[in-house]
């Protein structure tokens, strides 16, 4: 792959508008952190499939430890999945080298933080014009977005300020500022308004609402608030490294359990919901399906099957008896 294949800058728009509009898609990510010598695999994501289109704005909701910061990371290129693939416009970047990774990710993402990662030492305009100078824009060119962007997030007065002298609402507008200045595809925020109160939070979100409206930018926030996860057009709920649901707009963000989806992948695997999984847990993890239509309504039908230790944990896949890491996900298993 060439430079040309992944600078988002320098590829025709009109070539990504296809019938399914597909900016990001993600095949069986799976994060796994081996433990030191002894010590049990900690598995942050297990075989998840999502997918953003343009213009979306979506949220992944989940509690703490469900794997929302370690999926935000994968899916803005700084972290590499432990198996599985992920494509922006048809490409797989997955394996891409650092050097095409970083000036692909400089000129396609933008990234807001709940910490805000702003510079101590600069103000507001030079955080904001030191990103455009980074990506190579001129400093004239430079200057111009920062005082625009500044001015489209209601921080034209404070620009000069530095990050000290910011309240936490001026903080995270800069670094959506910040975000928003190389003119991204896609914006990637974790927890963005985690530091907030809850006036801050409306105004920020109600921001970011806006510019997506206004501008041709995806967004995709993670986050527990179910608050924060009601603007968006579309939720996706995450529970301990895995998707158990899809969200449509209008569902009540509050009682996820009345409008939970659940998806089957091209590769037929689904994942449970909590309560059903909490149900079946008594008779293991072997089932048996059957496929049923009863006066034209599909059905399927499931029964236990005993267990065996000739599978994967983690991901469900046969392996070896005598197996020390699983060959699909890479676990360490136990013998």
């Amino acid at each position: 792959m060439t430079e040309q294949n992944v600078k988002a800058d320098q590829m025709n728009n009109s070539s990504f508008e296809g019938s399914e509009n597909i900016l990001l898609e993600a095949k069986g990510l799976y994060a796994i952190y081996h433990g030191l010598e002894g010590a049990e695999n900690v598995v942050a994501l297990r075989g998840l499939d999502i997918m953003i289109q343009q213009r979306e704005f979506v949220s992944v909701v989940g509690t703490s430890g469900a794997g929302k910061s370690t999926l935000l990371r994968i899916l803005g290129g700084l972290q590499r999945p432990s198996a599985g693939s992920l494509r922006y416009f048809g490409q797989d970047i997955t394996n891409v080298s650092e050097d095409l990774l970083v000036p692909f990710r400089r000129n396609t993402i933008g990234f807001i933080f709940q910490e805000g990662n702003l510079l101590a030492e600069h103000s507001a305009y030079e955080n904001v014009l030191k990103t455009l100078r980074y990506a190579g824009v001129s400093y004239s060119a430079s200057v111009k977005r920062t005082k625009e962007v500044l001015h489209q997030l209601g921080m034209t007065s404070r620009m000069h300020a530095r990050p000290q002298k910011l309240s936490g609402g001026e903080l995270q507008r800069v670094a959506i500022a910040r975000a928003l200045a190389n003119k991204p595809l896609l914006i990637l925020a974790d927890e963005p308004t985690g530091n907030l109160d809850h006036e801050n939070t409306d105004q920020v979100m109600g921001l970011l609402k806006d510019l997506h409206n206004e501008m041709n930018t995806s967004i995709l926030i993670v986050t527990h608030s179910p608050h924060v996860a009601s603007y968006s057009d579309r939720n996706i709920e995450l529970s301990d490294g895995k998707i158990v649901g899809h969200h449509d707009a209008g569902s009540n963000i509050y009682a996820l359990e009345k409008s939970r989806s659940v998806i089957i992948s091209e590769t037929g695997n689904m994942t449970l919901p909590p309560e059903v999984m909490s149900a079946i847990e008594p008779y293991g993890n072997m089932w048996n399906f059957r496929f049923e239509l009863l006066n034209d309504n599909p059905r399927i039908i499931a029964t236990p099957k005993s267990t065996s230790s000739g599978i994967c944990p983690i991901c469900n896949t046969p392996v070896e008896i005598n197996s020390s890491f699983c060959t699909n996900c890479g676990a360490r298993l136990q013998r």
